[in-house]
């Protein structure tokens, strides 16, 4: 108990823990904001060139840092969109700990591309197909004597409050699917609760500060439909997969502890000749079929030794030993060396 409690003790994150945490990461992402900004303010004229393509006018300042204002915005701006991935990852990997069951490194990866990508799109959409049809509309209201003079500030606000809306309007399948991460979600439910989506979408498109045309209401609220029946498949293929799964899961644990069956058919071998062709067409399905070993249960009965005959030599084989004895002697007649008499010699 005592080394569990030490370990629980080591493992829990204090108050200050997640502050330093928090310095790291803001620091990251604001050396992150400052080498992006740095790189779009090289670019910053091509930049206002094409951000003030839409309007096709001319962009005015009031105040003597006006210009300087409207740069430094530029850069900011632009780096905030470079940066997104980083930003993202950054947040994500803070308010890891929380989720650490769920959000495993690889899952923190994709989460973070999908969610760069998902804001791209939205700044595209908003851009491409809101900002002409906004800009269009205001201008159909413009009163005779009076002449439109818009300047700078105003129009990059009015820019990067659209672009912010769909960069988060766009990011509703990531969070969908984050929620049914935590707490799984029924497609029904979702189903059911459509209908306040589709409302709610019309609702936000009429409030929203840069359009009131139908057209361009109806643009912004179809994304918001379409991205919410894209999460609902989402959550429909997640759980087809969690399903399938946990499926393979059981049915490999069920056949681990499911006994295998005793073979007690006899394999008897061939009978046969080795060689034969009906031997080798019969054998050969069964090599990858089980044979039963059998073991042997007998015991052997120790007979008593029996008396045995002398083996008496023949004729021939006599000969031959007194021939050899008798070379042998008179080898050792010519020769200096003695060699010892044997144990087992034979006389003649």
């Amino acid at each position: 108990m005592g080394e569990v409690s030490k370990h629980s003790r080591t493992n829990t994150t204090t108050l200050n823990d997640h502050l330093r945490e928090l310095q790291v990461r803001l620091v990251v992402c604001a050396v992150a904001l400052l080498i992006a900004g740095i790189v779009v303010y090289m670019f910053y004229g091509p930049i206002l060139a094409f951000l003030s393509s839409p309007l096709n006018a001319p962009l005015y300042y009031t105040s003597p840092a006006g210009g300087f204002t409207y740069v430094m915005k530029i850069c900011v701006a632009g780096a905030l969109i470079v940066t997104v991935p980083i930003i993202f990852f950054n947040l994500i990997m803070f308010v890891r700990p929380a989720f650490e069951k769920v959000l495993s490194m690889k899952r923190v990866f994709t989460v973070t591309i999908f969610s760069s990508v998902l804001a791209v799109a939205g700044a595209a959409f908003a851009f491409y197909c809101i900002l002409p049809g906004s800009l269009q509309f205001f201008k159909g209201f413009q009163v005779s004597g009076l002449n439109a003079l818009i300047s700078a500030d105003s129009y990059l606000g009015f820019l990067t409050s659209m672009i912010a809306m769909f960069v988060i309007v766009f990011q509703i399948p990531l969070i969908i699917a984050f929620i049914d991460t935590i707490h799984p979600l029924s497609p029904r439910q979702l189903l059911r609760l459509e209908k306040w989506v589709v409302i709610g979408s019309l609702v936000v498109a009429l409030l929203a500060p840069f359009t009131y045309d139908f057209v361009t209401s109806i643009l912004i609220a179809v994304p918001i439909i379409v991205l919410y029946n894209l999460s609902i498949i989402i959550v429909v293929m997640r759980h087809k997969r969690k399903n399938s799964k946990n499926k393979a899961t059981a049915r490999s644990q069920e056949l681990a502890t499911k006994p295998e069956p005793i073979n007690t058919s006899a394999h008897l071998p061939p009978t046969g000749l080795i060689g034969s062709t009906n031997d080798v067409a019969t054998e050969y399905p069964n090599l990858a079929t089980p044979v039963t070993v059998y073991r042997k249960t007998t015991m052997d009965i120790c007979r008593p030794a029996q008396h045995q005959r002398p083996i008496t030599q023949v004729a021939w084989s006599q000969e031959r030993v007194v021939k050899r004895v008798q070379l042998s002697r008179k080898v050792n007649l010519i020769s200096d060396i003695k060699v010892p008499p044997r144990a087992n010699h034979i006389s003649i």
